[in-house]
């Protein structure tokens, strides 16, 4: 065996504390960066499920020529009513975006006509910081507006 000069290199305890504190830090933004983006991509599913069941019951009032109506179901999911008050269609935006905060319709119900036009309104979505907006004009255009809401 041989032994080790004094002048030799070699790991310390103080090199290795410091590559460790580097990985943690390393890792602690990567965490952060997955988890913003893990929001956004959620956020935008159901969004996009959203503007979809909005743009199915335009399409459904259309061709049933009456007006359908869109509202928000006990449990934060999206129905579409008929004109006699059956529930026609149905979306759980929770299980298409695990964690969403909260969603909200304003006003609380939209209506969509025989002939394709709207109650202008808007639903939203809120995941964290972030919050997804799809708007309803009176023609029954729809539209998806991202944003985030600083000191949320």
């Amino acid at each position: 065996m041989e032994r080790r000069e004094s002048g030799e290199s070699g790991l310390t305890l103080v090199g290795v504390l410091i590559a460790v504190a580097i990985a943690a830090v390393l890792v602690g933004l990567g965490a952060r960066g997955y988890r913003t983006w893990r929001d956004a991509a959620s956020l935008g599913a159901a969004a996009s499920a959203a503007r979809g069941h909005l743009a199915l019951a335009r399409t459904r009032a259309l061709a049933r020529r009456e007006t359908l109506r869109v509202r928000l179901g006990p449990a934060g999911d999206l129905e579409t009513l008929d004109s006699a008050g059956v529930v026609v269609d149905r979306t759980w935006l929770g299980q298409i975006a695990a964690g969403l905060d909260s969603v909200s319709l304003h006003p609380r119900t939209l209506r969509f006509n025989a002939r394709g036009q709207a109650a202008p309104g808007s639903l939203y979505l809120f995941r964290g910081r972030r919050v997804a907006r799809i708007v309803c004009n009176f023609i029954g255009r729809l539209r998806v507006v991202r944003y985030a809401v600083p000191g949320r």
